[in-house]
């Protein structure tokens, strides 16, 4: 018995304690659950109750005994998609841009939730600018596109966010030059004497050099002539196909042309543009740049005659740095940018929106506060009867609220001494600063003796209180009782 219990004890013990000499089985893979149940075996009791939570803390699988793959980054680029409304909307705000503009259109449709009249229209690209719309195909820039999207929306304002793809080089667009050399042909014709007309004095003949022509431009003179090659500065200089870089002269020019014409083609829906300008990105390098291009679009919209959005104090901190965690438009600190630096979370959203929304109800209101005109005196009503009321006017008559105190001779803030017309009492109290006397019995009367109330003696006079004996000298002595006579 003894030795049939020590040779049932050895595997055993080696299962549970690993001793040595005999051969283990390979163990089953752990799943890592909450109770360390085996991801083959099924679980407890054969089911995989707990089956849906292993994978929730499970830690991260090894390949080869090597960490896996970090997970592919997540794209900040596109905003969420709209919700889609019940009601139709009365207004319409037309978002037009670049990524940028989809994470600010997606701000404003949080903003007008709870007011159905308001609606959003986002028409964005998320890889576009002013040098390109996009790669191949037309419309080729933004002003193209945003005539088309014009022609079959309707927008009560317009917000531009663009230019965070603008940061590359442009190249000199080509420019049709006048045909010179067919006008020539067309000039020269043969007359009776055998000469020709469009030919010049000093021309040499056929065969030779010809001298250039001094009415061509220098490359059309040089092509034509074949004397001399143009120079590599004079080829530089505004010449088509060239490439400026990012922030040149030349590409300052040339990119400002390109704003004008997007505010020139918004502008002619006749309604209110607002251009939004870019927020801060993190880096020195782009920060700097987004900056630079704000200054361009501040001017252009100045000089259009548009209203520009400045967003920049509300992403950076004091010392002008990019800010990662900061206030939202209601002061709470919250997560404002997303982990690129580049894009936003819902609430920096939403305070981008804020500055938007702010212009965008200032100007609609502008526009839809109605005017009451004057109106002529109304012609009597012939079927009005004599005992009812007349019926009220829209608007009366115009009555200046001040007197005018120049004459018809006289022109307004013309030279010369007017006469101010303006009450006694009024320039006593605010020319002289006299106080104002109070009326008798009001608790700021401090004239000593009291006054009677409803008895305030004339200018100048100084009032005195009547007392007891006063008024007992004062009153008439009454007359004494005539006494019974006794019979």
């Amino acid at each position: 018995m003894v030795g049939m219990l020590l040779g049932l004890a050895g595997p055993t013990s080696a299962q549970f304690f690993n001793f040595g000499g005999y051969e283990q089985r390979p163990q089953p893979q752990r799943g890592g659950g909450w109770f360390g149940n085996e991801q083959r075996g099924g679980g407890w009791f054969g089911n995989d109750t707990f089956a849906p939570h292993q994978q929730q803390y499970a830690p991260q699988p090894r390949w080869n005994g090597r960490q896996a793959p970090p997970a592919p980054r997540e794209d900040f680029s596109k905003a969420p998609p709209p919700e889609k409304r019940n009601s139709v909307s009365e207004r319409h705000i037309l978002v037009l841009g670049d990524a940028m503009a989809d994470w600010l259109a997606y701000g404003l449709e949080n903003h007008y939730a709870d007011q159905p009249e308001m609606g959003v229209i986002r028409k964005h690209k998320t890889v576009s600018g002013l040098i390109k719309y996009q790669p191949k195909g037309d419309p080729a820039d933004w002003a193209a596109a945003a005539k088309g999207i014009l022609a079959t929306e309707k927008a009560d304002a317009i917000v531009v966010l663009l230019g965070l793809d603008d940061r590359v080089a442009i190249r000199e667009p080509a420019v049709d030059k006048p045909d010179h050399k067919a006008g020539d042909k067309k000039d020269a014709k043969a007359k009776p004497d055998g000469k020709v007309s469009g030919a010049k004095p000093g021309a040499k003949p056929d065969g030779a050099t010809k001298a250039p022509d001094p009415e061509l431009p220098p490359d059309d003179a040089a092509d034509n002539s074949g004397a001399r090659a143009v120079t590599g500065a004079e080829k530089s200089a505004h010449s088509p196909n060239d490439i400026h870089e990012f922030r040149e002269k030349r590409w300052v020019e040339l990119y400002m042309e390109k704003i004008e014409g997007m505010i020139g083609v918004l502008k002619s829906k006749g309604v209110p543009v607002l251009w939004v300008g870019l927020p801060v990105v993190r880096g020195a390098k782009s920060t700097a740049d987004t900056a630079f291009l704000n200054t361009l679009y501040r001017d252009a919209a100045g000089k259009a005659g548009i209203t520009y959005v400045d967003v920049w104090d509300g992403f950076v901190d004091e010392a002008g740095r990019y800010l990662q965690h900061g206030p939202d438009f209601e002061g709470q600190t919250r997560r404002l940018r997303s982990s690129d630096g580049v894009y936003f979370t819902k609430a920096g959203a939403l305070k981008l929106a804020h500055y938007a929304e702010r212009e965008i109800n200032r100007l609609l209101a502008a526009r839809s506060a109605p005017i009451v005109l004057p109106t002529e005196p109304a012609t009597p009503d012939a079927s009005a009867r004599p005992d009812e009321p007349a019926p009220r006017p829209l608007a009366g008559p115009i009555v200046p609220l001040t007197a005018s105190s120049v004459g018809t001779d006289q022109l307004l803030g013309g030279p010369g001494p007017r006469r101010v017309m303006m009450d006694a009492q009024a320039a006593r109290v605010l020319i002289t600063g006299e106080p104002l006397s109070a009326p008798a019995g009001r608790a700021d009367d401090f004239a000593w003796p009291r006054r009677e109330i409803g008895r305030e003696g004339t200018k100048g006079e100084t009032p005195v209180a009547s007392t007891s004996l006063d008024a007992n000298a004062r009153a008439p002595a009454a007359s004494p009782k005539p006494k019974k006579q006794r019979r």
